[in-house]
């Protein structure tokens, strides 16, 4: 279950979706004012998200699905 344990914008300034990545270990933030990704690693005890220290560029995202691959 999710619930709120805090509120940051980590420069992350409009965003419009996030997944999840299968693993739990990952959360995507997709930021279409700045057009890029933002990952955040989800602390596996807490669920605290920490910024991965950099961003994916990518023009106008909106929408973001995940693939698994075996």
């Amino acid at each position: 279950m999710l619930s709120v344990i805090d509120h940051t914008s980590q420069g992350v300034s409009g965003p419009t979706d996030f997944v999840i990545d299968p693993s739990g270990r990952w959360l995507y933030v997709n930021d279409s004012t700045a057009d890029i990704v933002a990952p955040f690693a989800v602390g596996p005890e807490t669920g605290e998200l920490t910024p991965a220290g950099r961003t994916i560029p990518v023009p106008v995202p909106l929408l973001m699905a995940l693939r698994h691959q075996d």
